[in-house]
């Protein structure tokens, strides 16, 4: 099983009690470690015990009540924090990325680095409202879809997935509205990367994809937007049943 994955990160001042607390847990973390948290972290050895022994110390706290987080930092130097396992702040996906994940990002936005574990990560960052925005932007396209053309055209071409993905995408618009619109969303590919080949890796651009495919739909080219579609189904169909051992099925799901 991999886990990809994607993080919200708000302004630490929307933290509001907690505020206080998550900005000196940063501050330490930054002169314990020398930068912030990342997702691509891994701890060795007793690291992390002499770390939170440490924070304990600072803090003047239990260390069963010590909380963790992730955290990044903007151009300007202000903060945004993630708080580690918040179900309300993270969404997890096993042995894939749902397709609506990548409507959030552009191309200009993708990011990777070499990790701990002996692969290179991919992960993209946007600011809350940019993905709003797109998530609009492609719910435009899908509603001009069903209102321009036959139920039973689209069902030929593109079985439910349409459907599939207009839900998917205001569900996403339901829980980004939630946050502090200045804040980050981050896709971390994580544990997925080490099962694409590198040379695969190197060339994987589903943000791009997706966003082809929506254009086709856009100017009315059906035919050729299904093609689209098939194809990126078919290349995380494939990481799936990598991912999973699942190899001698091909199924779409």
């Amino acid at each position: 099983m991999a886990m990809s994955s994607i993080f919200v990160y708000e302004p630490i001042d929307s933290f509001r009690d907690k505020t206080y607390y998550w900005k000196k847990y940063a501050h330490f973390y930054e002169q314990f470690w020398g930068g912030p948290t990342s997702p691509y972290g891994v701890w060795f050895g007793n690291e992390y015990e002499a770390f939170r022994n440490a924070l304990s110390s600072h803090l003047d706290m239990d260390e069963e009540e010590i909380e963790d987080c992730y955290f990044m930092k903007d151009e300007d130097g202000k903060y945004y924090v993630s708080p580690m396992f918040s179900k309300a702040n993270s969404s997890h996906s096993e042995n894939i990325i749902p397709l609506d994940w990548f409507v959030l990002f552009s191309e200009d936005e993708r990011k990777s680095l070499y990790t701990h574990w002996g692969f290179n990560a991919i992960n993209y960052d946007t600011r809350i409202q940019t993905a709003l925005d797109r998530i609009k932007e492609a719910l435009q396209i899908l509603s001009n879809c069903f209102e321009n053309y036959e139920e039973g055209k689209l069902t030929s071409l593109f079985a439910n997935n349409l459907s599939v993905m207009s839900q998917s995408l205001s569900d996403l618009e339901v829980w980004f509205s939630g946050f502090d619109s200045s804040g980050f969303i981050v896709l971390n590919y994580g544990e997925l990367c080490s099962f694409i080949h590198p040379s695969t890796l190197k060339n994987e651009h589903s943000v791009g994809e997706v966003w082809d495919f929506l254009h086709l739909l856009s100017k009315g080219q059906l035919e050729d937007a299904s093609s689209s579609l098939r194809i990126l189904f078919q290349k995380w169909e494939e990481i799936r049943a990598n991912t999973s051992g699942d190899i001698e099925k091909s199924t779409i799901q």
